[in-house]
């Protein structure tokens, strides 16, 4: 068996817990690799890549794990760790269910859009939020949704949130929007300080393609999985679709996603 390691360097303790996780490895005769923020392009042959941090860390990885078709297992290290299966005091455990062959797979639903032929991949959300460029500061953006070629609504506001059934317990929560099962196959659009009353969060077939133009106001960022991938500006459009793959985490045979949003929500840890 052949896995990754990626860890954020930024937690408490972090080599003194990569290390316990590459001692437990070896012991159970399994190799590893490290792999850093240089490495997100390469290609990669492993049974699964251990992620070490919270939610933000486990994000960063979705493209890489997409591209290479590697589950995750996630050990919480950050405040919240909704994606994550394992805490930190759980490590051993961890090492010992995957090598037994006794961690579950959890498939989750995966977004893209397209800008200037580059694909961004999202597991979360792609945010539309206005942006402040000087001279157009205070004002709204200005947005019109389409699903397969239908006109839907145009909000006016601070922008929306576009959001898979993972996402729907993150940002999208925050600003009002539906929590929806992983299983489920579907998008929500959430809007953010929409400027009229009359706009609610809309649940979609994941299944169609929403197309998304900038009317006018602000420019607006894009924003993949919490980070800025581009700008859009008033003409822009953009298409956002259901991505080839899935995103899969290796999880305890007893994973039970309400009981985990009861617990995180409430500020538990553990299982």
């Amino acid at each position: 068996m052949n896995v990754l390691i990626y860890a954020n360097r930024n937690k408490d303790n972090y080599e003194d817990w990569v290390n316990e996780l590459s001692n437990i490895l070896v012991r159970e005769g399994i190799t590893y690799e490290f792999i850093s923020q240089n490495d997100l392009d390469k290609k990669y042959n492993a049974d699964a890549i251990f992620v070490l941090g919270g939610d933000g860390t486990i994000l960063a990885m979705v493209e890489l794990v997409n591209k290479n078709q590697i589950p995750i297992i996630g050990i919480n290290a950050g405040k919240l760790g909704f994606l994550t299966e394992f805490e930190k005091n759980e490590t051993e455990e961890a090492v010992l269910l995957f090598k037994n062959g006794l961690l579950k797979e959890d498939k989750r639903l995966t977004i893209k859009t397209e800008k200037d032929k580059k694909v961004y991949v999202s597991l979360n959300d792609i945010v539309i939020q206005r942006i402040y460029t000087g001279g157009d500061t205070g004002l709204v953006t200005d947005l019109s949704i389409d699903i397969d070629k239908n006109f839907v609504d145009e909000i006016s506001g601070d922008g929306i949130i576009l959001s898979t059934p993972t996402g729907s317990t993150a940002y999208s929560l925050s600003a009002g929007g539906s929590i929806l099962a992983p299983g489920i196959n579907a998008l929500s659009i959430t809007p953010l300080a929409a400027h009229s009353l009359h706009y609610r969060p809309i649940v979609f077939s994941a299944d169609a393609n929403c197309e998304i133009t900038l009317k006018g106001g602000s420019k607006s960022g894009v924003f993949i999985d919490g980070k800025l991938g581009f700008i859009m500006e008033e003409g822009d459009s953009i298409s956002i679709t259901k991505y080839s793959g899935e995103t899969v985490f290796l999880r305890r045979e007893n994973y039970n996603f309400y009981k985990r949003l009861s617990d995180k929500l409430s500020g538990k840890t553990g299982r």
